[in-house]
């Protein structure tokens, strides 16, 4: 390469580099255990805002709202995991993860904020 060509491909790096942000947010999530998971969603709801809602009561019951359709059952911490039985079949169980009052359900897709529980329909 000559050395027009080595400085824009070092710039062109340069650029990419800087657009790309440093100490992306999934590095400041950590992934709750048993006792953190009862002590955090206990009375508190996690919502994305618009399409789905669902409310932890401190009974271990559970209200859920997915793009308008009501849910309830039982929700319970086993191995880690938070686990939401309604009661059909097996528990749908999911590593919760944290940073601030930011939530991601690992593997589910799920992500929301963790926040006091609304009055929902």
């Amino acid at each position: 390469m000559r050395n027009g060509q080595t400085f824009v491909c070092a710039l062109v790096t340069a650029i990419l580099f800087a657009a790309v942000p440093q100490g992306h947010a999934a590095d400041s999530f950590r992934r709750l255990k048993d006792a953190e998971i009862r002590a955090r969603l206990a009375g508190m709801e996690v919502t994305d805002g618009v399409h789905w809602a669902e409310q932890y009561m401190r009974d271990g019951t559970y209200k859920a709202f997915h793009l308008g359709k009501p849910s309830k059952g039982k929700w319970f911490v086993r191995d880690g995991e938070l686990c939401l039985d309604e009661g059909k079949g097996e528990p749908d169980c999911r590593e919760v993860w944290i940073s601030g009052n930011k939530i991601e359900f690992r593997g589910t897709g799920l992500e929301g904020l963790l926040q006091a529980q609304q009055k929902r329909g």
